[in-house]
């Protein structure tokens, strides 16, 4: 039991230590502002928020003719069913028996204990007139514990009815990725339409890719009669002595019409990418563990060349790190500033294809601007992602060319919840 035991844990650590955070908002997002209002930013961005959002609208007016951002984080954290708070209650102490029951009954109704996501830090931002440029590097995680692996660091190899069992542990799985990007976005307004005024614009992008991981479960088992586990869970990443592992291009395309009070949008981004990772030298662990009821032991968890692994299984890996690539998203945007002090912006964005991005495929939401006190604006937002919801809100303090903005969110979607915080500091215009 006890190695039985050793040997989850090990496998839970592992993953968890390998996965990031969570924001779940738009990648390269600069702003906390954006954060705020829930993502919900596509018609309402301008200055260097046009990069990641809408380079169309810096052919409106309405943009500074200058601004300047510099280390901006929009970070987020958390796990699911299980989360870090219920962890955090019983810290130091035992968990009593009807907990650690509930909690199991958490995972098998979500398929899995989930944990991941993604955290954006852009060290560089601004805009000069129609042109802007970001610099943002985003890490990017996924995974899920399977519900057997769960019984076992609760209740050990004899389970919740305190009979010894089999278990397959199927379901085991994590991906990874970190990257950086860099964005170049140019708008202009054109004499298209009669009434109101329309914007296109480009966002010309390039990527480097400093690192990824992919493990999934490969058979693993563990039986009660004979007492035996063995664990079979191989990971593939990219070279660990190189700092860049991928590179290519990108491009966005976007345009806005404003009439009065009313601005629409919409962007497809990525609309065409040459990213690709490098393959030719890629690593894995085989996470191979074996223990039986006689005390033998055999452990297999150190990175070797990929071309150690069993031939049929070399090409699986490779084609994980592959399937790795920028797919296209589709944004929508609408917002009015109608009404005194309000800003209201709704926005509904599609990415077609999984790649590099991981989480929901779907995002609809609304978000809202309230300026009771000029320089002291109160942001809130609420946005669907797939089966779950995320809730957003924040302030900014702007004295002249001097702007900081705070955000924070709570997010339960997919088996979890988590919470975040954003944080830009910019001068000019926001």
């Amino acid at each position: 039991m006890t190695r039985i035991m050793q040997s989850a844990s090990r496998l839970a650590t592992f993953a968890l230590v390998l996965s990031p955070a969570l924001a779940q908002a738009q990648s390269g997002n600069v702003s906390a502002a954006a954060t705020a209002m829930g993502g919900n930013y596509t018609a309402v961005a301008r200055n260097f928020n046009a990069v990641a959002w809408n380079p169309a609208n810096l052919g409106l007016p309405g943009n500074s003719r200058f601004s300047l951002a510099l280390l901006s984080p929009q970070v987020g954290v958390g796990t699911g069913p299980i989360t870090l708070k219920d962890l955090n209650d019983y810290a130091g102490v035992l968990v009593p028996a009807p907990v650690k029951e509930a909690w199991l009954q958490k995972v098998i109704d979500n398929n899995g204990q989930n944990l991941g996501g993604d955290v954006n830090v852009t060290p560089l931002a601004l805009s000069i007139g129609r042109f802007a440029f970001s610099a943002t590097t985003t890490m990017r995680a996924d995974g899920d514990i399977p519900p057997a692996v769960a019984e076992l660091l609760l209740f050990g190899n004899a389970g919740r009815t305190g009979a010894p069992q089999d278990y397959t542990l199927s379901d085991m799985r994590l991906d990874a990725n970190a990257t950086t990007s860099f964005g170049l976005a140019y708008g202009r307004r054109v004499p298209l339409v009669p009434i109101g005024d329309l914007a296109i614009g480009v966002t010309g992008k390039y990527m480097l890719g400093h690192a990824a991981a992919s493990l999934r479960d490969n058979g693993s088992t563990i039986t009660s009669n004979p007492l035996l586990i063995d664990i079979n869970a191989p990971l593939v990443v990219t070279d660990t002595a190189e700092y860049i592992n991928g590179t290519g291009f990108g491009l966005d395309v976007g345009a806005t019409w404003q009439l009065g009070n009313l601005r629409t949008s919409a962007v497809v981004h990525d609309i065409f990418s040459t990213f690709a990772w490098k393959t030719d030298n890629l690593y894995y662990m085989p996470v191979q563990a074996t223990f039986d009821q006689n005390g033998s032991s055999e452990m297999v968890d150190s990175l070797v060349p990929l071309s150690s692994a069993p031939v049929g299984l070399q090409d699986e890996l490779r084609a994980r790190i592959e399937d790795s690539q920028v797919t296209p998203t589709l944004a929508l945007g609408v917002a009015w500033t109608g009404f005194r002090r309000i800003t209201l912006a709704a926005d509904l964005r599609q990415r077609f294809g999984e790649g590099i991005e991981l989480g929901p495929d779907t995002q609809i939401g609304l978000g809202a601007e309230l300026r009771l006190i000029p320089f002291i604006p109160l942001r809130a937002g609420v946005t669907t992602l797939g089966d779950g919801m995320r809730y957003s809100g924040g302030f900014g303090l702007e004295f002249g060319v001097f702007n900081l903005q705070a955000a924070g969110m709570i997010m339960a979607a997919e088996g979890r919840n988590d919470t975040g915080f954003g944080l830009t500091m910019s001068f000019g215009g926001r």
